[in-house]
């Protein structure tokens, strides 16, 4: 996928999840799910999945292990992401230049903090410890998906807390949570093409 402005991002956060509820339905054909290339081709950023999981898990390997990596990848990026939202953080220092004394730009602040590090970072944690189901139950992955939607629900939901504020504000947080939104985008849809094809394996 071409590389996306900071103003296309936060378009696919939204896109993503309202488009997602359908992915299921299309008829796409089911390519082998122990390739690496063939589960990246179907997310949203295919390149940026293929190069950070071939060199770790090579171009074959069960899904459960696809997966795993690619949400490690996705919690990595998300904690380097909430250490840019700490306390006395340089976003902090330029949210007091921009905004001096404005409580709504502390409070978006305050918000993101506990977005990231109480909420989306969770919610792929947690997803960790259902792994080693998603192949054998559809509930598992029916769980993992849900927990997937909230963490780049609340990506979202960071950035939006400062588009009233200011544009430039705005894009620094875009540019902060960029690629943990990607990866967590793409572990989403990584979870979503094994449920599709275990589902549309059991009608053949």
């Amino acid at each position: 996928m071409a590389f996306l402005s900071l103003h296309q991002t936060l378009s696919i956060f939204i896109a993503a999840i309202m488009a997602f509820s359908v992915l299921a339905s299309d008829d796409k054909h089911c390519g082998d799910l122990s390739s690496v290339e063939n589960i990246c081709k179907t997310t949203e950023f295919p390149d940026l999945c293929y190069t950070s999981l071939v060199p770790k898990i090579g171009l074959f390997a069960d899904p459960q292990q696809i997966y795993r990596q690619s949400a490690q990848i996705a919690l990595c990026e998300l904690w380097k992401a909430s250490a840019a939202f700490a306390e006395n953080s340089s976003l902090e220092q330029l949210i007091a230049k921009i905004l001096p004394g404005n409580e709504s730009a502390t409070s978006a602040l305050l918000d993101c903090r506990l977005l990231l590090v109480s909420h989306a970072s969770s919610n792929v944690y947690d997803s960790l410890s259902l792994n080693e189901k998603i192949i054998i139950s559809s509930n598992a992955r029916k769980n993992v998906l849900k927990l997937l939607s909230g963490a780049v629900s609340d990506l979202e939901g960071c950035v939006n807390g400062f588009t009233n504020l200011s544009l430039k504000l705005r894009n620094v947080v875009l540019r902060k949570l960029k690629k943990s939104a990607e990866y967590t985008l793409n572990s989403l849809y990584i979870v979503d093409e094994i449920d599709r094809c275990l589902v549309e394996a059991t009608k053949n």
